[in-house]
């Protein structure tokens, strides 16, 4: 597990995780760096021939030659740094989404989807970008220091001191882009918010009537935005007004180099080759300088990766416990052993209460505490959530079925086998991002087909037939029982509707999230909760 590292160590283990990516890569970076330090002695030998006039057409073919040497090397180096990036920004993506996946919901319920979603995409892909990037300059200023300073000793080891302006003013630009960072760390925070806005607002519009009237969600849209484009604008302003010092820095070091080259009486040809070793000198420094950003923009990544990797880490708040006895039945108790849920194998029961007295609360907890004692429980939400795939893409779940038989028998007892005309083409129906192209009750059904074929051991259906008819819920479930879909299996439904409750052999009656005992239920107050459905 990558993220269980901090910072610069994840980097260490990085650098030798892709060893081998990063030897060929140096190799290629000396042999780029040694093919780029040849041309500025070439293009001195060349003027000298010029002044002679006994210019040979050999120099023609020799800087092609080093250009395509140049060019291959260059790219290639790009290549060996940036890849082992790619793959390291898969490896956290999964590494996350795997922690996600074992995780119970609350240990992340405090995450936005816009949170979440910025988490996995932007600041990932800025750790691919600083990995990638830095390793890469780290490697370039090395290897063009190793290789640079000799070649400008051979020219007059006075000419060095000449190289300080321009070294001094990409030290300036660099501790001013570091000081405008704060700003960039809290654009990108606000990034997040207004992914955020934008996903809520898509999930607002299917339920808002009145949406084109609706003047807050633009609003709120406009503020984040606005909040975001400033503080990124406030962060360009160093690097904005800084920038022209390096091209400043490396005039004045090329007017010193020329004086210098005149006083030292080292020829006028000279300054083609000094300027040269300049100009290659100023790639690796100006790389420096962007360095201290990718760097800051990485670790502010990192930082929030790791915290919400620490929150999945840190023990859930479940609010109960689990007494498994022999695998027969188990009892689950909420808050205190005061509030019993006692469930039986091949037996359905049931949890009902006024609206806003926490049924799906106490059905997520129980979930929870299934997944603590490592149970195969299936729990199904009120609104499920479908991929934009096939229906049997969504069926699977990345399982493979060997009873296709069951499948469409399923299809049909839920009344989904009229999607299509053609029952050999309904399980290639593409259902739409979230279920978009079907109804709501179509995607809860197709919900609770899933959980039967995930042959779980538990099933938890939150209000699992609000979305359907009293007579198709009807006929659904007498199929069900007569199929022996619940056999073996622990099944407890919540629901308000007393239709379901016929088929239900025992119910739990939940008031101010306390589970009330038949004594403790008020006389007639159950019948009252369904007196108004029976008439």
């Amino acid at each position: 597990m990558r993220l269980k590292r901090s910072f610069f160590p994840w980097i260490f283990f990085h650098f030798f995780e892709f060893i081998h990516y990063y030897i060929a890569a140096l190799l290629s970076l000396y042999i780029l760096h040694s093919s780029q330090v040849k041309i500025p002695k070439l293009a001195k030998e060349l003027a000298d021939k010029i002044l002679i006039k006994d210019f040979q057409q050999d120099y023609i073919f020799t800087f092609v030659s080093l250009a395509f040497l140049i060019l291959i090397f260059r790219t290639l180096s790009r290549w060996l740094f940036f890849y082992p990036a790619r793959i390291q920004q898969k490896n956290l993506r999964i590494e996350v989404l795997e922690m996600i996946r074992d995780a119970y919901p609350s240990q992340y319920q405090n995450y936005s989807f816009g949170q979440l979603y910025q988490i996995l995409l932007n600041d990932i892909n800025r750790l691919r970008g600083f990995i990638g990037f830095a390793l890469l300059q780290v490697g370039n200023i090395i290897i063009a220091t190793w290789v640079l300073i000799p070649k400008l000793q051979e020219i007059d080891s006075k000419i060095m001191i000449t190289f300080t302006p321009m070294v001094t003013s990409v030290v300036i630009f660099s501790i001013i882009i570091f000081l405008f960072q704060p700003f960039l760390k809290r654009a990108t925070k606000v990034q997040g918010d207004v992914q955020n806005v934008i996903i809520e607002t898509f999930d607002a519009k299917g339920s808002i009537a009145n949406y084109q009237r609706e003047d807050a969600f633009l609003n709120q849209f406009i503020d984040k935005s606005n909040d975001e484009l400033d503080n990124f604008f406030k962060a360009s302003i160093g690097p904005a007004f800084s920038s022209p010092l390096v091209p400043l820095g490396m005039s004045i070091s090329l007017l010193w180099g020329a004086y210098l080259i005149h006083e030292l009486n080292l020829g006028v040809t000279t300054i083609i080759l000094y300027s040269g070793f300049l100009f290659l000198a100023l790639e690796p420094l100006m790389f420096l300088s962007w360095m201290g950003i990718v760097t800051a923009s990485g670790l502010t990544g990192w930082q929030r990766l790791k915290k919400l990797v620490n929150d999945l880490n840190q023990n859930p708040d479940i609010l109960g416990s689990l007494e498994i006895n022999e695998l027969l039945n188990f009892n689950i108790f909420l808050r205190d052993k005061k509030n019993l849920i006692s469930l039986e194998k091949n037996k359905i029961k049931g949890m009902c209460s006024p609206t806003g007295e926490g049924k799906s609360f106490l059905l997520y907890q129980m979930a929870d505490l299934c997944h603590q004692k490592k149970l195969n429980y299936s729990l199904v939400l009120q609104e499920p959530h479908l991929f934009n795939d096939t229906l049997l893409n969504n069926l699977k779940l990345g399982r493979e079925f060997e009873d296709m038989d069951k499948v469409h028998t399923l299809l049909s007892i839920f009344e989904l086998d009229q999607l299509e005309q053609r029952e050999e083409s309904i399980l290639d129906l593409i259902v739409g991002e979230n279920g978009k192209k079907l109804s709501g009750g179509q995607i809860k059904r197709i919900a609770l087909i899933q959980s039967l074929l995930s042959d779980s051991d538990v099933l938890l259906w939150d209000d699992p037939f609000s979305s359907v008819d009293n007579i198709l819920e009807k006929q659904i479930l007498e199929k069900l029982i007569k199929g022996q879909y619940f056999k073996d299996k622990y099944v407890l439904f919540t629901s308000h509707r007393v239709t379901t409750f016929k088929f239900i052999e025992e119910i739990y009656y939940l008031k101010k999230n306390q589970i009330l005992n038949y004594q403790d239920i008020h006389e007639g107050e159950l019948n009252e909760f369904f007196q108004s459905q029976i008439l």
